[in-house]
């Protein structure tokens, strides 16, 4: 299945420093070591509504959860094995992460969409039990999908979910239950995914955002030739907003092959009236160009080529990148803005805050990525723009400990004294641990591994 056209690239909080005629803002990055490629890296998908939260995930070396909290300015990983896609007004987080199929004799794991809170993952429900998938193979057809997005109250969830059966991604909606306290499954959007063959679109519906009522989501929607096209879901009706007739007929009828392999997707703003994406004419990332849109419009406003869309606030303000791994911008009354003509941060040497995936209500903090250099090219972090900083944000760099990793001969040897080593596999579970000393590995397979020393990930492979 394809990603995410843009995503790229543990806390520490940058100081501030001043242009004239430049507005102040502080930029948060997580602490990291390029040498040693030691730290939280990845990038953030979600900030709450009020923009107290933050959250993302880390895949650079399998896939670790994150949440950065203004309130200590710091990015703590979550869960091993996981993601976290948004995040609510009170720091309840929506993503998915792995379990166990029960009773399945191959150790097969699927991936549940579920929320967190307070330390501990929530399943929501799916479109079969559990045991009806002791089926399934542990290959990629197991995932069960992912929860991409909460309203600032908690009420409603959106998110996909795969039917491992017939390989079809589903929209869906899940909404809070006060009698039950739990989640119910109001709508998998049948009628949608009834116009699309199975065989022609394995994937079908991904959604990226919801507004906070529920009743708009948005994201791609797959076509049979393989491209996807941004579109919306309005009272459960869908629209597309770019690539309005299949691409495989477009090329059958005029020889034009542009749009063979187009990607994008779409998003709303929290009070439902705004939408913004990106459209790129083939998965080489030739091509691209964000738009904008509102219900009232007949067709998308496409803006200057190569500046992305990602977002988009209540204002109807959108943000993103000037272009591909480029500047982090805002686009407002048809200008397209970079962030550093606005505001004035200190980033942190060779660093660069390049795109924007979310953002508050009011635009007041901003989620994406920054790119660092290191020895061997880029890698992203996760970044967290406060353009409103309050005198009571934190302002001291978060330090982790000094120990540095690496594997050799089926060790993992570990520098410097520490109280607590333990080793998780990409599934999360703990496979070894130890007080003092280097960790013997040599009876675990090959494969990627997290250590956490002291609270502090160290990512190797063996």
């Amino acid at each position: 299945m394809k990603k995410f056209l843009l995503t790229l690239c543990a806390g520490a909080i940058i100081g501030t420093s001043f242009a004239q005629d430049l507005k102040e803002a502080k930029l948060y990055v997580p602490e990291f070591d390029a040498q040693y490629m030691e730290g939280v890296y990845g990038t953030i998908y979600g900030v709450s509504a009020n923009g107290e939260y933050a959250v993302g995930y880390d895949d650079f070396v399998g896939s670790c959860a994150f949440m950065w909290s203004r309130s200590t300015c710091k990015f703590e990983m979550i869960d091993l094995g996981s993601m976290l896609m948004d995040v609510a007004n009170d720091g309840t987080a929506v993503g998915n992460y792995f379990v166990e199929i029960p009773g399945n004799e191959n150790g097969a794991f699927a991936t549940r969409p579920g929320y967190y809170k307070d330390g501990v993952w929530t399943p929501l429900p799916i479109l079969r039990d559990e045991a009806l998938l002791t089926e399934a193979t542990g290959e990629s057809d197991d995932m069960n999908g992912c929860a991409m997005a909460i309203s600032a109250d908690k009420k409603f969830i959106a998110g996909y979910i795969t039917d491992s059966y017939v390989y079809k991604l589903y929209p869906a909606l899940w909404q809070w239950n006060d009698e039950t306290q739990e989640y119910d499954l109001v709508n998998t959007f049948e009628n949608i995914q009834e116009s699309i063959d199975v065989l022609d679109c394995p994937f079908g519906w991904v959604v990226k955002d919801m507004s906070d009522d529920g009743s708009i989501i948005t994201g791609y929607s797959e076509w049979g030739s393989g491209a996807r096209s941004a579109a919306v879901i309005i009272d459960g009706e869908e629209i597309r907003l770019t690539c309005l007739k299949d691409p495989l007929e477009i090329y059958e009828e005029t020889g034009e092959d542009l749009w063979l392999d187009a990607e994008g997707f779409a998003t709303v703003s929290d009070n439902g009236q705004y939408f913004a994406g990106y459209y790129a004419a083939s998965a080489n990332q030739t091509g691209l160009a964000g738009f904008t849109w509102t219900q009232d419009q007949e067709a998308v406003a496409f803006i200057n080529e190569g500046q992305i869309l990602t977002t988009v606030d209540n204002n109807g303000v959108a943000y993103g990148s000037m272009s591909l791994m480029g500047a982090a911008s805002m686009y407002k009354d048809g200008v397209m803005t970079a962030l550093h003509d606005i505001y004035a941060w200190e980033t942190p040497p060779g660093a660069q805050f390049s795109t924007i995936f979310a953002n508050s209500t009011q635009g007041e903090v901003l989620g994406g990525i920054a790119m660092v250099g290191f020895s061997m090219g880029s890698i992203q972090v996760p970044a967290v723009l406060v353009t409103n900083p309050k005198e009571t944000d934190a302002v001291e760099t978060v330090k982790g400990n000094n120990n540095k990793v690496y594997m050799a001969s089926g060790w993992a040897f570990i520098d410097g004294e520490y109280n607590a080593a333990r080793v998780y596999n990409v599934q999360g579970a703990l496979v070894a641990e130890a007080t003092e000393g280097n960790i013997d590995m040599n009876n675990l397979p090959a494969g990627i591994y997290v250590i956490s020393i002291d609270g502090v990930a160290h990512k190797v492979v063996k």
